[in-house]
């Protein structure tokens, strides 16, 4: 399989593994607790809307002062606070309090009696564990108290797992619903909002018009209940809601069924997309997080992997104004996912691929164009590609009588043959070339491939120079040691277009150069046997490197070309 083919399979993997999973946790709600979250600061951040016609009348520390008893108080106060809110023009009322036992039969008689049609009691139900099970059990009114048409309505709200209150109920018999007339869609939240629910003390609406400006109730929806929000007596009785993420505490529980029906009445409340709209959502941004930021700087896929997971963040709460809610969490997960992931693979990518480099051209090239090779290793098409490059072809004279006279010394010729191939490697190297390949006693060496190098033709002169001059002081040297033969070499030199890359087979290839240009310069160097001069080179190198000092020769003919060709040597 291609590398290019292994990448773009990993690529997908990664992109299916980002999507997939950030859409299976959409579906699943394994993030449902989470979007709450977000989603209760994001609505304690939206403008408050209008309040609307509900009002709260609370039972309330000042009020308990004020009638100077605890807890029940006399029915009979209840009916005259009945009497005083519709006197005063309510429209309907709603008693958040359960009267489910007798007592004084005088007091229930006077409550009965005030109630009516507009009148809304509360129900609600209780489970109660028994040896046979969990039984729930209907807490109703007294049926004396619905005899004059007051109607009882259930007071239970749906509960979130975070055990916050969000929703509406879907319960007909919902007191808010009965209040209201109105049937939300399924799913659908309660707008909260601080201030929108005007409240005042029991004692207050009792005596309104000692404490009360006239017409406060007028073509009001009056709640009546409990807010004892410091007290550890009515701890059941307060909620949270997405107002605790404004710090706002726990919320009475006739609080929030005004803010219920006044979300009812103004069919102002919030509906949850499509589950499948997350879901679709993750996929996206997973996806679109792995592939689009494929070879991306670490700074540009941190910036972009930044803005794709705040993304939904910033669409839910555009959504969250107009009434929608999308849930964010899973969508920013599958976006960071897809981006980290991106970011890990792409490093160990990188890793990788200097590691081949390193281990490709780490015998052929000087350390230094390595480490700058292994620092950006896009400056290698590993695939190959078309450039113009200076290649030099220098071959050994004199090593073939030195191996007939050493026939029966093959360990000190082996030796002869590393220190001379050193030396014209390392001329190689020393001018930023690339050792290509040893064939037999020649050394092939090219430049500006892989690494850039504006001055190759220089730089491959130059080589040839410190090569036929080390060659010339290893003669001398192993004639000291007494071994009776001299050692020279011949260098040809040509720069042109070739292709440079990686050439063999699937799993065995060598990074290298073909074209005409390598032809020419093997050429050249057998030339120089004949034109008695160590280094020949080739009209096109000597125009890459103008100023340098060289001679022009007789012109020469190259096997395959019908013109001549003009050569230089150093001067």
């Amino acid at each position: 399989m291609s590398r290019a083919r292994r990448r773009g399979r990993a690529d997908l993997a990664l992109a299916l593994a980002a999507g997939l999973g950030g859409a299976a946790l959409a579906l699943t709600g394994a993030t449902e607790v989470a979007d709450d979250a977000v989603y209760d600061r994001a609505l304690a951040l939206m403008p408050a809307p209008a309040a609307g016609s509900v009002m709260v009348v609370a039972i309330d520390d000042p009020s308990f002062r004020e009638i100077g008893r605890g807890w029940p108080w006399p029915r009979a106060e209840h009916a005259a606070l009945v009497e005083t809110l519709r006197a005063g023009g309510a429209r309907a009322i709603g008693l958040d309090i359960i009267f489910t036992d007798p007592s004084d039969p005088q007091q229930d008689t006077a409550l009965a009696a005030a109630l009516g049609p507009d009148v809304v009691l509360a129900a609600d139900r209780e489970a109660e564990a028994t040896p046979h099970g969990l039984v729930v059990r209907a807490v109703d009114p007294m049926p004396m108290l619905l005899a004059t048409g007051a109607t009882a309505a259930q007071i239970g709200l749906p509960v979130d797992p975070d055990g916050a209150i969000r929703r509406l109920p879907t319960d007909p018999a919902a007191l808010t619903l009965r209040m209201s007339g109105t049937e939300p869609p399924p799913g659908a939240r309660i707008r909260f909002a601080p201030g929108i629910v005007p409240q005042v003390s029991w004692y207050q609406a009792r005596r309104a018009g000692d404490f009360l400006p006239p017409g406060i109730f007028r073509d009001r929806i009056v709640l009546v209940g409990m807010d004892l929000r410091s007290s550890p007596l009515t701890a059941a009785e307060t909620f949270r809601t997405p107002l605790t993420a404004r710090g706002d505490g726990l919320m009475p529980g006739v609080e929030i069924h005004a803010q219920a029906l006044r979300s009812l009445l103004a069919r102002d409340w919030i509906v949850p997309v499509p589950v499948l709209a997350p879901a679709l959502l993750a996929l996206l941004l997973g996806a679109v997080a792995a592939l689009a930021l494929a070879g991306r700087s670490a700074a540009e896929t941190a910036a972009a992997t930044a803005g794709l997971t705040l993304l939904p963040a910033g669409l839910a709460a555009v959504l969250l104004a107009s009434g929608a809610w999308l849930p964010p969490v899973a969508p920013m997960l599958a976006a960071l996912a897809g981006g980290v992931g991106r970011a890990g693979l792409d490093l160990t990518r990188e890793r990788r691929d200097r590691a081949e480099i390193t281990r490709i051209f780490g015998q052929y090239l000087a350390p230094d164009v390595v480490r700058r090779l292994a620092e950006a290793p896009e400056a290698v098409k590993l695939g190959g590609e078309r450039r113009v490059i200076t290649v030099m072809f220098c071959d050994l004279r004199g090593f073939t009588t030195l191996s007939e006279r050493l026939t029966n010394d093959p360990e000190t010729l082996v030796s002869v043959l590393n220190r001379a191939l050193t030396v014209i490697g390392d001329a190689v190297l020393a001018h930023r070339g690339m050792i290509d390949k040893f064939i037999g006693d020649c050394v092939m060496g090219i430049w500006n491939a892989p690494a850039d190098d504006p001055d190759h033709a220089r730089h491959a002169i130059a080589a040839a120079r410190d090569a036929v001059a080390g060659i010339a002081a290893l003669s001398a040297a192993l004639e000291a040691e007494g071994l009776p033969v001299r050692l020279a070499c011949g260098a040809g030199i040509n720069t042109g277009e070739a292709t440079v890359g990686n050439l063999g087979s699937e799993k065995r290839f060598d990074y290298t150069a073909v074209g005409d240009v390598v032809n020419v310069a093997a050429r050249l160097e057998t030339l120089t046997k004949d034109l008695g001069t160590p280094i020949l080179i080739a009209e096109a190198t000597a125009a890459h490197a103008p100023g340098e000092p060289l001679v022009e020769r007789e012109a020469v003919e190259i096997r395959g070309r019908s013109a001549r060709l003009r050569v230089f040597t150093p001067a």
